[in-house]
């Protein structure tokens, strides 16, 4: 029997109470793509199977996809409302959602990436991973709970490791999650308060325990952050880094990428955006986890409460190198090709 630390679970109601509080008292200032419609981007037909299409499927999750290869990154189409996560409800993925959201992608999948174990990139994983009979690629913390909640297998990877799944080269890189009011929301289980998020669930640990086996995640704060990990994707001669947001204190590679996706959901990650961009000289750059993830997809692109899009707009003017862009639901766009190997051009054209 777990003995949870008083602290811990004050820690956690804190966490979710100022969220719910600071969610609802800012919704207002919500609001949709359409004052943003320069920066939307898609394809208007289907594009050539040879060149690499990207689609947004809300919150971190992506689908990229070469000549009849895809590879999936923080699929989440379930969508867990906030009043569930707030009170601390047991959530599940929701199978109708699920089948939904997998209409707009490919049937099979080479791979699904993930960059850490919050319920809004993991939950739907184990179910996505059935479906498209693709492998999971993340951190053993993340392997951990993806097989607890009914995934057959997962590739544990750490920074530095290197994965070639059919098309694809991967580069797994060392990320950090924003804080929220000073600290990581649910970065490790209440019971595990004196460990780091990784170590928790680390196969030493679980040696340690011996039989004493943990059960399925059920709410929120199952779905522990773990190490965040970023990915630097090559394909057809171009490269995308991705993470899900982070912190000055962790910034991504200097390596130049054709494109840069920042998660953007919090003010840690925009702290960081300028020394962000001045590593990876994308030619375009996507902000990321944006989008109010408490609400169905079937409402539309929101932005949420707490990201400030305006801000981004105004530092990568500053930039003035990549193309600032914005992708909405199900929509593909293709990334164009660089006019030469890995160069840069300031303001590049709009397609």
């Amino acid at each position: 029997m777990c003995i949870f630390s008083l602290n811990a679970i004050r820690t956690i109601r804190d966490h979710v109470r100022f969220l719910f509080v600071l969610t609802f008292s800012t919704q207002a200032f919500a609001a949709g793509l359409a004052p943003y419609g320069q920066f939307v981007v898609g394809d208007s037909s289907a594009g050539p199977k040879n060149q690499v299409r990207v689609t947004y499927l809300g919150t971190n999750g992506y689908q990229f996809e070469f000549k009849g290869h895809a590879l999936l990154v923080d699929p989440y189409f379930s969508r867990v409302d906030l009043l569930s996560v707030a009170l601390g409800s047991r959530i599940q993925p929701n199978a109708a959602r699920i089948n939904d959201g997998l209409r707009h992608i490919a049937t099979e999948t080479d791979a699904i990436l993930v960059t850490h174990g919050h319920f809004d990139h993991l939950l739907d994983v184990p179910t996505v991973m059935a479906k498209t009979r693709a492998r999971l690629v993340a951190s053993a913390s993340s392997v951990d709970l993806a097989k607890r909640a009914g995934a057959s297998a997962g590739d544990a990877v750490k920074p530095g490791d290197v994965r070639r799944i059919g098309p694809w080269k991967i580069r797994v890189l060392s990320a950090t999650h924003d804080r929220l009011f000073g600290k990581v929301p649910f970065d490790r289980p209440p019971s595990q308060a004196g460990l780091s998020a990784e170590a928790a669930y680390s196969a030493e640990a679980a040696a340690k325990a011996g039989s004493a086996k943990a059960g399925p995640p059920q709410r929120a704060a199952d779905w522990i952050c773990g190490e965040p990990l970023a990915f630097l994707i090559e394909v057809n001669g171009q490269s995308i880094y991705i993470d899900s947001g982070g912190t000055p204190t962790q910034l991504p590679p200097n390596e130049r990428v054709d494109l840069a996706i920042l998660g953007m959901a919090l003010a840690d990650s925009r702290a960081r955006l300028v020394a962000a961009l001045a590593h990876l000289q994308p030619r375009y750059v996507l902000p990321s986890h944006q989008d109010d993830f408490f609400r169905p997809l079937s409402d539309g692109f929101q932005f949420g409460s707490l990201t400030d899009f305006p801000s981004v707009e105004r530092e990568c003017a500053k930039q003035n190198r990549s193309r600032l862009i914005l992708l909405d639901y199900f929509r593909p766009w293709t990334l164009p090709k660089a006019a030469g190997p890995k160069s840069q051009s300031p303001n590049p054209k709009r397609d």
